[in-house]
């Protein structure tokens, strides 16, 4: 007997900062797309409109569905607006999965860290997580999936991240809240994926700036393997737990990382 599909058909998908072709939310856009779901590209500013456009096209291409919408989801009204083109765009009146994947963060240290640094680090990996929730919410059926993307760095106390690993603890927390206040009021899950260090144009450690000794320190952490994560690696992560199969899944931070962090 073969294994059953994890398929997504007749679903719709928001993946917020997935404007990046080379970026672990364009892989998760690109993965739930295979599975069927109609899927909205976001990105934050002008200047990377095409590469949006670019990503929402290779999924067309592929026979999927896809649109574009320009929005910064650290700003409420904005995330209303995301919701508002993604119910016309696709015509329906629901968001079967919401991926919070949008974030900022770079090596830092807490003592030269200043207000702006700090209030955009929150601004977008809290708040904009927040946000978009709040306005996903009320289009969101039974069923529905919310899938918030963290980072290991919120469990390993990074000397270099500490603002950043913060930004990411506190999303953790919500997904926990979350998958109690969702779950028996609307049938919703909430689960974190923590990806460690993956190879995109970003460098990422969940998101930001990583250097080479960062790099060399994490990866010398895997189980699984030693390299840095590809963003297929954390897109099918996300693709599961998008996914029926994964409906007694909820409150879990999943570490999509090799093995770096134990839990």
């Amino acid at each position: 007997m073969s294994a059953p599909a994890l398929s997504l058909a007749n679903k719709t998908a928001i993946v917020t900062g997935s404007g990046r072709e080379n970026g672990i939310g364009a892989a998760i856009a690109r993965a739930l797309a295979r599975a069927g779901a109609a899927i909205t590209i976001n990105h934050v500013s002008a200047s990377s409109a095409s590469r949006a456009e670019g990503v929402a096209e290779s999924i067309r291409s592929a026979g999927g569905k896809a649109v574009v919408v320009q929005a910064n989801v650290s700003k409420p009204e904005d995330a209303k607006k995301l919701v508002e083109a993604t119910l016309k765009a696709f015509g329906g009146e629901k968001i079967d999965i919401l991926v919070n994947n949008a974030g900022t963060g770079s090596i830092h240290t807490s003592e030269g860290a200043s207000v702006e640094y700090i209030e955009s680090i929150f601004a977008t990996n809290v708040f904009g997580t927040i946000y978009t929730t709040q306005a996903v919410l009320p289009y969101m059926p039974k069923g529905g999936r919310i899938v918030n993307i963290s980072s290991v760095a919120s469990k390993l106390g990074m000397m270099y991240l500490p603002i950043y690993g913060a930004s990411k603890a506190a999303m953790d927390s919500l997904t926990f809240a979350w998958a109690g206040e969702f779950g028996r009021s609307k049938g919703i899950t909430v689960n974190s994926i923590a990806p460690g260090p993956v190879a995109t144009d970003l460098g990422d450690v969940g998101h930001g700036e990583m250097g080479e000794a960062t790099a060399s320190l994490l990866v010398n952490a895997t189980r699984a393997g030693a390299r840095i994560g590809t963003v297929e690696d954390i897109a099918d992560a996300v693709l599961l737990v998008a996914s029926e199969q994964s409906r007694w899944i909820t409150g879990q931070f999943i570490s999509a990382s090799g093995g770096i962090t134990g839990q």
